[in-house]
Order: structure tokens, then sequence, then C-alpha cells
């Protein structure tokens, strides 16, 4: 059913936007978020741009990581790795994240499109599977230092989203989502949390993004 309804990612420079097979168009969860941050966070990524002269190369050197990254773990979780096409820093978190890709089992989907008819937002998510034993929503990230719960929040927002758009099309409710962290200072962190506490929150920054954009 998730695969059959999957919507269609847009190339388009106002963020990501997705068409659905009924012709209907709705930005990411991620280009949501990112429009509707708070202005510590907007001001603070201004700042550091306008402070380091390499922001665009940092940039995009973390894009690629991130991507070699996930598609290490994607071929891991398929049975189909072959690590010589990678460069040597994607391996590296691969195999600092495999203790926690020891707790994933019943893969439901890998890189899953969806969306929401009901919140008019549509997304990627990294991971459906079994954590523990529990459906969860999983998404993993590589990092310069190591996080703290605070630096999460977002994203927590981002997977909560997903589990809201998998419920809405297959009726099974995700009340887990994991964020699996890989520091390049050779730290894993896992941060699991339960959906409801963020689904109100979530709902209203999409309802804020929508105001803010009839205005």
């Amino acid at each position: 059913m998730l695969k059959a309804r999957e919507p269609i990612l847009l190339d388009r420079e106002d963020g990501h936007w997705y068409e659905t097979k009924f012709d209907k168009v709705y930005p990411s969860i991620s280009t949501i978020l990112s429009d509707t941050a708070p202005e510590h966070k907007k001001n603070g990524l201004k700042n550091w741009k306008a402070n380091e002269p390499a922001h665009e190369y940092i940039t995009r050197q973390a894009q690629d990581i991130g991507t070699q990254s996930h598609k290490i773990i994607e071929d891991y979780l398929s049975g189909n790795m072959n690590l010589e096409e990678f460069d040597l820093l994607p391996i590296a978190h691969f195999h600092n994240l495999k203790p926690f890709l020891e707790n994933i089992s019943n893969v439901t989907s890998i890189e899953q499109r969806m969306y929401s008819d009901e919140l008019k937002v549509a997304g990627t998510s990294d991971l459906i599977a079994e954590y523990n034993g529990e459906l969860s929503i999983i998404d993993y990230k590589t990092k310069r230092k190591p996080q703290i719960d605070d630096y999460m929040y977002e994203y927590y927002l981002q997977t909560t989203c997903y589990a809201q758009m998998f419920e809405e099309v297959t009726g099974r409710k995700i009340s887990q989502v994991v964020i699996l962290v890989s520091s390049e200072k050779n730290t894993r962190q896992e941060f699991i949390k339960t959906c409801d506490i963020y689904i109100n929150p979530m709902s209203e920054r999409i309802e804020k993004y929508y105001l803010n954009n009839l205005l």
C-alpha cells in the first residue's frame, strides 16, 4: 500500500515538495520545519554562514557524507553491501552505528516516501522497522560533534510526522521514534522518544507554516 501511493519528489528551489498521484502538491515536513524554525535557530545559521568562509564546502561535504552513510546502512539492511564504493568516513560512521543497527528487525520499508492529506505534508523516512521489538520510525544522522537531546527536537517532530503519515495510510500506529547519531568524535548516540508528546507541537508548526504562507 505504501509503495502504491508513493508521491513524486519535485525538482524545486524552494525546498522539498512532493506531488501525489492525485495531483496534489505538498511541502515536505523538513521544508515546513525549516520555514517555521525559532528565530534564534535561523539567526544562528545565518551568523555561522557569515563567519565561516568555507560554509558552502562544509555543507556540501556534510551532505555527501550523510548520503553515503545512509546508502551503506540501506545496503546493509537489504543484505547487499559493498563497501569498496564508499569513502572512509562514511564507512567509519557505519561501523560506529553497527551495534545499534543490530537492534533493528522486521524491516517494513527503507527510504519510504509518504504524504498525509489530513496534514497536507509529505516526506521520506529513512527506515520503518522494529527497534528492540517495537515498530518505529528510525532516522540516522552523521554529525561532526556529539549531540544533546535539545538539538534533536526538530528531528523528533519530523519523525513523528512520518509516524502520522504511516498510520493514515496503513491504520497501524507507530508510538516510537528512534534517532541514531554517529559523530566524527567516534561517539554513537541513541535517542528514543514516544511520538504522542510531539504530535501537538508538530501539528502547530504545520498550521503556522500554512498561516504564514497564506498572508
